[in-house]
């Protein structure tokens, strides 16, 4: 999906209220999805919802460009993200302004107990953001900010019942008054899953406070907590447990007239434990980051974006691993627009990985309004990632190999979106990356070899489609489309997405959705391609109450997700139901 789009249920609403509509992942701070030049979108988390995708994954898998799932299991597995044919270590996740994933923390654990009703906003920007977004963002940077309070107080519950046992709960209070903001939200999740002896309990939480001091300045805090346990059988009885904490504390002002100021300092720690039949593996990991980034206008078509931070990580597991690292660095940026049809940006970013070495990086985009219902947009960028821990030093599975080197990608897009008409929109994105000294991971059972660097480039490249509109006054339509030319780990060479929902009235809607997953092995053994059906309805009793029932596999397809010895099946028929409250 191209830069100016965003997923949502209205075509037509959406397209008059583009201008209006404002992204944080391109520069770190609040500019026009219009004058962006990389490929971004931004999810409408309250249709996500509205429509029964509460998994992050779920809501992700509707981007193209995206493949997010799980290799290991159904929900409460590992999650996995592949953007733009690259792996997820290749990928960047940002919360509440706090990088989380680098070379040492896989977002993996954040990601299989993320749901979309505690976040306000959730973006990806793909294509190598490593410029302003440091290292191991070669595919992309997945952006989330944890929800704001906002109007007259409001509590809110949804409770969900179906399928395997499945049950879920959440609630959250939220408002503001005088300046002052709030969000508190929380919930537990159990469900037994599709399968076998493959159970899983999460507990959540999130909150936000903030405070308008003046129209100038705001200060605020952010908490996320995450509790949960995952069991299943892989080669005998195995129990993850995971248990996280992020808080950050930040600061917006506007300094001077046309100088927005946004620092923010954040704690991040993660205590991963694995109980196995054959023994017991464990990680504790604990981060704090403190950036900040400046956006100072300093002529009418000038803008001189810059920033820095630095970080450390402290990182143990049970197999003697142990890493104190800190990092630091800053980036430049220049972002021009000489007319209202053109923009064109600049940036350039140094980063020091104090235990291992500094990468210079870069990025140059532009965007052009040829014609009054098309706009062009590409942009090149270098990036880079550094060997995972796992890679330098082992894992229960596999050897570790200290001598690999870095990897250096040069990655390039161009992407054009048409206005068909007043009431459907178009996007289609062709993108390469060039990874030098590839990082290669064989999976071999019972104990891997190390990993090693491929001599040369190893090439990504793929074709990115979306398209979104509506049919009628009632009856709306999403679209999307990745074909891979090339990937790593073998993914599937076409994904596609596809919805339609139809609202007769203000208070009932139904819908229904498609997913298509080609054939693919993931470095595993082959997988057949699968077409999964869902559909999904809800009803509105009153201002406060609605009722919602969906269907997921309506076919009952039989799929594998991943196999690496072991299939790990995908869930087939299930049916859910619940009630929403507000008041």
């Amino acid at each position: 999906m191209a830069s100016a789009f965003t997923l949502c249920g209205h075509a037509p609403a959406e397209i008059e209220n583009e201008l209006d509509t404002l992204v944080v992942s391109a520069w770190r701070t609040p500019e026009e999805i219009s004058s962006t030049t990389s490929a971004v979108t931004l999810l409408d988390l309250g249709e996500m919802e509205s429509i029964g995708i509460l998994d992050i994954k779920d809501a992700l898998n509707r981007i193209p460009g995206v493949i997010a799932t799980s290799t290991g299991g159904q929900t409460g597995a590992l999650g996995s993200v592949f953007i733009r044919g690259t792996t997820t270590p290749y990928s960047q996740l940002v919360v509440d302004g706090m990088r989380i994933s680098d070379s040492t923390t896989p977002f993996g654990n954040f990601l299989s107990g993320a749901r979309v009703n505690d976040f306000s906003r959730i973006e990806v920007i793909r294509g190598p953001q490593a410029a302003i977004h440091g290292g191991e963002s070669v595919g992309g940077v997945i952006w989330m900010e944890t929800a704001r309070g906002s109007g007259d107080p409001m509590t809110y519950l949804r409770s969900e019942v179906g399928s395997f046992a499945t049950l879920n709960t959440y609630g959250s209070n939220s408002g503001s008054k005088d300046g002052f903001s709030w969000h508190l939200g929380g919930g537990y999740e159990h469900t037994d899953n599709d399968a076998p002896n493959e159970s899983y309990d999460l507990i959540r939480s999130s909150m936000r406070l903030e405070w308008a001091q003046s129209e100038d300045v705001t200060i605020g805090m952010t908490y996320r907590g995450q509790d949960s346990r995952y069991q299943y059988d892989y080669f005998g009885s195995n129990i993850d447990h995971v248990d996280s904490h992020l808080v950050t504390a930040y600061a917006d002002a506007q300094l001077a007239p046309g100088w927005i100021s946004k620092s923010v300092i954040g704690f991040y720690n993660e205590a991963y434990d694995n109980d196995t039949d054959l023994g017991n593996y464990g990680s504790d990991l604990e981060r704090v980051v403190l950036s900040t980034d400046q956006s100072v206008e300093i002529s009418e078509n000038h803008k001189l974006l810059f920033g820095g931070f630095i970080e450390n990580t402290d990182f143990s597991n049970t197999l003697g691993t142990v890493s104190d690292e800190y990092r630091y660095g800053g980036h430049l940026g220049m972002l021009w627009t000489p007319t209202d049809r053109f923009t064109a940006d600049a940036v350039v970013r140094w980063e020091d990985y104090v235990n291992y070495s500094d990468k210079v990086t870069w990025r140059i985009g532009g965007g052009w309004q040829a014609l009054d219902k098309t706009r062009l947009r590409g942009g090149i960028g270098k990036a880079f990632r550094t060997p995972t821990l796992m890679d330098l030093y082992g894992t229960t599975l596999g050897l570790g190999n200290p001598n690999l080197e870095a990897e250096d990608s040069l990655g390039w897009d161009l992407g054009v979106e048409q206005e068909l008409s007043e009431d459907h929109r178009v996007s289609v994105t062709y993108f390469e990356n060039s990874i030098k000294n590839q990082i290669e991971t064989t999976f071999v059972l019972p104990l891997s070899p190390p990993p090693v660097n491929i001599p040369g480039s190893t090439l990504t490249r793929g074709v990115e489609f979306a398209a979104n509109g509506a049919i009628s006054e009632s009856i709306d339509y999403q679209l999307s489309w990745t074909w891979l030319g090339d990937s790593l780990q073998d993914q599937p060479k076409n994904t596609a997405t596809a919805a339609i929902h139809y609202r007769p009235s203000e208070e009932l809607l139904f819908g229904m959705g498609a997913t298509f997953v080609d054939t693919r092995a993931y470095d595993g053994a082959p997988l057949d391609d699968y077409l999964l059906f869902r559909i999904h309805t809800s009803y509105r009793l009153n201002d406060m109450v609605t009722l919602h029932a969906r269907v997921e596999n309506l076919t009952n397809q039989d799929y594998v997700l991943a196999d690496f010895g072991t299939p790990r099946q995908g869930a087939g028929l299930g049916f859910y139901t619940g009630v929403t409250a507000e008041f």
